[in-house]
């Protein structure tokens, strides 16, 4: 297949899902949230055609990441886009049931149930369309699982601390603490199993290049695009997402060297 072809076919994939996404949208019912006003987007009645645009480029981004992914991962074309497609939905439902002050009931069930339905589809469109079957790599949880998903659950967990205590993000953080640091905990345990999972698929044995690849572009980049939708809809602080998303972003890199140059030294 030849790379403008590729191009072509990542493109239209992505719009497949905006477009999938934007119908799923109508069937969510309007929240009676009143903490944060609405965005200027909606307000002028651009909201459809910004989040289209958004939400394409957002789509193109996760599929090349879907694509990386799948030339290191073993099995079936078909599997290879499932597996990838059901990770990520279980870490975009984590990132939208997070406590925060504008959170509502109905949107802690339907955001998570549309979009996982959305990536599901994207990592099968992506595996039908651009992956290919290659040799099946079975994947274990072991001891090192354990040690692994405990680091990189410690470090997105001191992240998350200087957030809250450092920057005051935006949060529940003061209103509600055990809850939300219920929440990081387990936000953290999921970023490490997702870690465990697809860390043998980054094809380089450099630790500082493995982390950044897994920390930066397969959980950072998916993580600024996820972040960055709400600004569509809500009147936020930019820079406070900005914040977050660099700092989790950061702390997950920073676990994941910790992990690879142990690896390395064991190794010897």
């Amino acid at each position: 297949m030849t790379g403008k072809k590729t191009s072509v076919i990542v493109v239209v994939i992505s719009f497949v899902a905006i477009l999938i996404r934007s119908v799923l949208q109508l069937l969510i019912p309007s929240s009676d949230q009143t903490v944060l006003q609405q965005s200027e987007f909606v307000m002028n009645g651009t909201l459809p055609i910004a989040f289209m645009i958004y939400g394409t480029l957002a789509f193109i981004a996760i599929t090349l990441i879907f694509r990386l992914i799948h030339t290191g991962m073993g099995g079936s074309s078909h599997s290879k886009g499932l597996k990838t497609g059901l990770i990520y939905s279980v870490v975009w439902t984590v990132f939208l049931v997070e406590p925060l002050p504008h959170g509502s009931a109905i949107d802690l069930f339907t955001y998570p149930l549309a979009d996982s339905m959305v990536l599901i589809i994207l990592g099968l469109m992506t595996g039908r369309f651009i992956s290919h079957n290659s040799p099946e790599k079975k994947h274990h949880l072991s001891i090192q699982s354990i040690s692994n998903v405990a680091i990189i659950t410690l470090f997105f967990i001191v992240g998350r601390i200087i957030e809250y205590r450092v920057f005051h993000i935006y949060s529940m953080f003061e209103q509600a603490q055990v809850k939300t640091l219920i929440w990081v905990i387990c936000a953290g345990i999921i970023i490490g199993l997702m870690y465990d999972f697809l860390n043998h698929t980054i094809l380089t044995e450099n630790a500082v290049k493995k982390s950044f690849i897994f920390g930066g572009i397969m959980f950072g980049i998916n993580l600024l695009f996820f972040n960055f939708f709400l600004p569509l809809v809500l009147k936020v602080d930019i820079v406070d997402m900005g914040i977050r998303t660099f700092i989790d972003s950061a702390s997950v890199i920073l676990g994941c060297l910790i992990i690879n140059i142990r690896r390395r030294t064991t190794l010897g």
